[in-house]
């Protein structure tokens, strides 16, 4: 009985040290792959990101031309200054209702003067030195040699956006077109790219300026300067900020730097209160910025360098994993809790892990099964208990994860890889149409009613969409109220215009029996076959959306039109 005893116990001895030992490389092993999951999953944000933001970028381009095409095309045919500068003036509203918020102001060198499209008397510049040949914009697009060049973007204190300037010189080799930009869209699109709870979000420029950040006090800030720059900022700022409050709201040297002067100056108390909270706003940004810094240069240490892999970091106390993805045109860094980015790749290693500790205790089981022949038939209830569960729970997390919580739809990843799919399994004769849709004036909406009845418009809008096509085609809400269409077997575009007009029919209708507010939504479409590549195919659809998008009344344009 004894000796039965000590055998048993040296068996489950045993069975704990291969159980421990099992488990040890199994968690050396999961760590490995997880590892890799957080760096695919942060990489394929950054290159979404970084593929929005050249569009982004593209568009402000276009833009720029469009303007550069019109004033070229004036000063040939009307070159004496006084016109060109009447005829600048008059462009101003024009290009705003053609571009929308992000444009800011028309301006250039020619002839050795300096015309504007806003009002302010040019008396105005010669009082106060304005030197044009001396301006960033001036400078860079001589040095640019024709080519058209961003100057480094700044946080305007004074209208709560990041703000650059496109200029060109022109091919007489003295005449320069200047056209300044609201970069409001790179802050939408951070707001976009948000993925996990918690998450911080930069976009940067080539020049290391944040054009974007989920923490507003880091815009404006250049993540290439010295911390010690930084420190002299934020003393700057708070100079500048206690003359302020020392001489009523005097102009102080610190003040920021435009290319244009106000109208009228500020007087009196409210003046005075403005040019404060401005200060304040400055001085705290200069904080949070110098702060970030600090971290900034704890997190890379000896090193000096964050590209490469997620780093762990350490923030306030928590853990975080830091990302930074940099190409030659823009950078993307991510801080995310390490909470947050284990619920995030659970699949990764909670599956795998129970499916080694289920293998392990079935293992272990079958070797004891004459000793424990009672407990072995329990281990199989259990296990089989807890793999329906594990798949109940992988189901669930599968289809969450393809699907849009908003509409129902199939979101943006999981859209673009059926679509993959389908092109990679198409015959030879096979096509299909890739159409990419954006809805008209769908701010207008969210300003006059709400977010709420926002969501009620796109869930409407998702509706619709659905409701109008074959149970064998794709739709998706890729984010905001941008949705895509994949129809199979067909490259007519009358079909797919007949379905945005469907669409667009249907939620006009639909929106009046609901008392709710209706918008059209434009479409631009581009033929699929086999071997096509998504990505080209989004780039063409998105184009052809531009084109439509000029009505903003649910038009339609295909990428060859």
């Amino acid at each position: 009985m004894q000796r039965g005893k000590q055998s048993l116990w040296r068996r489950k001895i045993v069975f704990v040290v291969v159980f421990l030992v099992v488990n040890l490389i199994s968690i050396a092993f999961l760590a490995v792959r997880e590892k890799a999951a957080v760096n695919q999953k942060l990489f394929d944000q950054a290159a979404e990101t970084e593929a929005q933001f050249g569009g982004i970028m593209e568009t402000y381009e276009r833009s720029f031309q469009l303007f550069a095409h019109m004033m070229a095309r004036e000063i040939e045919h009307e070159p004496d200054p006084d016109s060109v500068s009447a005829y600048l003036k008059g462009l101003d509203a024009s290009l705003l209702n053609i571009v929308g918020e992000t444009y800011d102001g028309l301006y250039m060198y020619y002839k050795e003067q300096y015309l504007y499209s806003w009002d302010t008397p040019y008396s105005v510049y010669e009082d106060s030195g304005y030197v044009v040949t001396e301006r960033p914009w001036y400078q860079d697009a001589v040095a640019g040699k024709g080519e058209i060049v961003f100057t480094p973007p700044y946080m305007s204190y004074a209208n709560h956006y990041i703000l650059t300037t496109i200029s060109q010189l022109q091919a007489d080799g003295e005449t320069v077109f200047a056209y300044d930009i609201k970069m409001e869209d790179i802050q939408n699109l951070v707001s976009s790219m948000e993925q996990f709870e918690q998450e911080q979000i930069l976009i940067y420029d080539g020049a290391g300026t944040v054009v974007g950040s989920t923490v507003p006090g880091y815009l404006g800030g250049n993540l290439q300067i010295s911390l010690e720059k930084a420190a002299q900022n934020m003393e700057d700022a708070q100079v500048e900020l206690e003359a302020l409050k020392k001489d009523g709201g005097a102009e102080t040297a610190g003040a920021e730097d435009t290319d244009r002067t106000e109208d009228a100056a500020w007087t009196g108390d409210t003046a005075k209160s403005e040019e404060i909270s401005k200060a304040e706003e400055k001085r705290d940004s200069a904080a949070a910025f110098l702060e970030f810094r600090q971290r900034l240069s704890e997190w890379v240490g000896a090193s000096g360098d964050l590209s490469g892999s997620a780093k762990p970091v350490t923030m306030d106390g928590n853990r975080y994993y830091l990302y930074n993805h940099q190409t030659a045109g823009c950078g993307l860094m991510v801080l995310v809790p390490e909470v947050t980015m284990l619920k995030a790749t659970v699949g990764t290693w909670l599956v795998p892990f129970l499916v080694i500790e289920l293998i392990l205790i079935y293992v272990l089981g079958s070797v004891g099964r004459e000793l424990r022949n009672r407990e072995l038939r329990a281990a199989y209830v259990k296990m089989g208990l807890i793999q329906k569960r594990l798949e109940l729970a992988l189901s669930a997390a599968q289809k969450a994860a393809a699907v849009d919580d908003l509409t129902g739809l199939m979101n943006f990843k999981s859209f673009q890889k059926e679509v993959g799919e389908q092109l990679d399994t198409m015959d030879e004769k096979d096509s299909g149409i890739l159409i990419m849709i954006d809805g008209d004036h769908f701010k207008r909406v969210n300003d006059n009613y709400g977010h709420s009845v926002g969501d009620e418009v796109i869930r409407l809008s998702a509706q619709m969409i659905i409701g109008r096509i074959r149970t064998v085609d794709l739709a998706s809400r890729l984010h905001g109220d941008e949705f895509a269409i994949f129809v199979s077997n067909t490259d007519n575009y009358d079909v797919a215009r007949t379905i945005m007009e469907d669409i667009n029919a249907s939620i006009a209708k639909e929106a009046e029996k609901r008392n709710m507010p209706a918008i059209t939504l434009s479409a631009g479409a581009v033929t699929a076959r086999r071997g096509d590549r998504y990505t080209e195919l989004f780039k063409a659809a998105d184009e052809a959306l531009y084109q439509a998008k000029k009505t903003h009344n649910g038009g339609f344009a295909s990428f060859e039109e």
